[in-house]
Parts: structure tokens; sequence; C-alpha cells
């Protein structure tokens, strides 16, 4: 999985809930899921998770890479990936790419990767991946399904027409089938992908509609973590204009800084430095 913005937030979704995004991925009947260190550190600095899945048949591998801006080589670092990870762990993989807006939509996204050589008929690679884009799920499912997907719902196309509602049953849902302590968190994270595809003008209020003033700490919770995501894109999106694209390290590094003013020093430093690597330094 690459490191993109909002990937803390998915990460921690697919650490508390692996089962759930098992189901999401795959349609046979899973039976035990956990989680294990992704070791790809030969092609990049970032050591992600991976699920590894248990069920009627056998093991296998679930290689889930959100995805939410354009990459023209996504294919092909995806196969790259899974050549590791079944060379590593001597396992079956499934390959899952997961857009989570529209801007990461490319028309190389067909969920076959095939090489050839001009002169042969035939092509000599063939690989074959999942492409589940979130904006065309069906609500419903989402809903209904595990907790650890339920704060995808809020960025399909249905839920674009009844927002508030949407944001609503999810917390129903929560209220119902989580501990306060996991339906602060999902509430969380569902504000924090939210920010993919709405601003915050329009979040906001739909937060403040589903929490009251007791749970004051819940919507602080809320609202700290899409503050904290906001200034980690400022400082991403300065830091392109002026150093260019960050390396793997260094992108590891700013999506690891959860403190608020520590990103928002990092802003500030912005005008002072001239590389990824000095903003960066301890």
């Amino acid at each position: 999985m690459s490191t993109k913005p909002y990937d803390a937030t998915l990460k921690d979704m697919i650490e508390d809930d692996s089962a759930s995004w098992a189901r999401l991925s795959a349609s046979v009947r899973i039976l035990r899921t956990t989680i294990i260190d992704a070791d790809v550190s030969t092609v990049t600095a970032a050591s992600d998770k991976v699920v590894r899945v248990e069920d009627e048949v056998g093991e296998w591998l679930l290689n889930l890479d959100p995805l939410s801006s354009y990459d023209a080589n996504y294919p092909e670092r995806l196969h790259l990936y899974s050549t590791i990870l079944r060379h590593r762990h001597g396992l079956r993989v499934r390959s899952v790419a997961l857009l989570l807006r529209r801007e990461a939509n490319a028309s190389n996204l067909t969920g076959v990767l095939e090489q050839q050589h001009p002169d042969e008929p035939e092509p000599y690679l063939v690989f074959r991946y999942r492409v589940i884009r979130v904006w065309e799920q069906a609500l419903g499912p989402l809903l209904s399904g595990g907790l650890g997907t339920l704060p995808l719902a809020a960025l399909t196309d249905e839920a674009g027409a009844n927002l508030p509602g949407v944001v609503e049953q999810i917390d129903k849902r929560l209220r119902k089938d989580a501990t306060p302590a996991q339906r602060a968190k999902a509430l969380a994270a569902t504000y924090v992908l939210m920010g993919l595809r709405y601003a915050d003008r329009v979040i906001e209020p739909l937060f403040r509609g589903v929490i009251g003033m007791e749970e004051s700490s819940t919507y602080q919770l809320i609202v700290s973590k899409g503050k904290v995501q906001g200034a980690r894109d400022i400082v991403l999106r300065q830091g392109r204009r002026k150093f260019g694209e960050p390396d793997a390290a260094s992108l590891l590094a700013l999506e690891s800084t959860t403190d608020l003013e520590q990103l928002e020093r990092l802003a500030d430093r912005l005008l002072a430095v001239s590389s990824w690597e000095e903003l960066l330094a301890p």
C-alpha cells in the first residue's frame, strides 16, 4: 500500500476490523483474519499492513491499496507489491485497488495488467486485481456490513443525495453495535474520509447534528482528527510546490506526525528550508 493522504485513518480502520475489509474484497466465506507486517522495504521505505485471511479452502493475503489521487504507474506498482508479498510469505495474494474518489480513477485501472512483446502473439505477463470504486458502491450493504468499513458509506454517490440522513444512519449503527470508544473512533474516521469529497463547511454541521453537548469529548476527537489531517495536507501540498514530490521516507514521516501543533510548526518552517529532509529533520 502506498503512503498517501488519509492512509493513516484507513490503516487504523483495517487494523481494527480486518474481517470487514476481507469480506468487502472477496466473495468467499471468511473464517479468520490477522494483520501482518507487509515488509516491502526493498522497494519502499513504508512498512504497511496486509491482512492474512483464512477461508474454507486455505489461506491467502489481502493486499488492499487505498488510492485518493491519480497515479499513472499504479497497476505496475500493485503487481510489484503482490509479487514481493507472494515471495516473502509463500501465500496467494489478492490485490485490491480501493479508489476513494473520482480523482483517483484512470483508464488503465481495468483490473488486468498485461505486458507483451510486440513480436509475440500472447502476453508474457497477466496480472489480475480487483478495483473497488467507493463512490459506485451501494449504500445499503455498507451501512449493514462490518463496522470497519462503515465510514466508507459516506463517500458513495448514493449517500450524496442525503448526507445528513446517512451520517445519522452511521451513528445509529454505531450506537447500537459499537462501544463508546469504537463509536468515537469510527465517527472520527468518517469525518476525515468525508474531507476527500466535501468541504469542512458541509461536514462539520452534520456531525454537530448527531453528537450532543453531553458528548463534547467525542466531538472534539472528531474535529481534532480532521484538523490534523487538514494541517498535514497543507504541508504536503505547499511542500510539493516548493520541493517537488517527497520520497517515501519523507511521506512516512509526515503521515506519522499526529500532533497538530507540530504540523503547524512545519507549515511555518516551509518558507525557511530548502528540502523535505531539512523540513522534517528532528
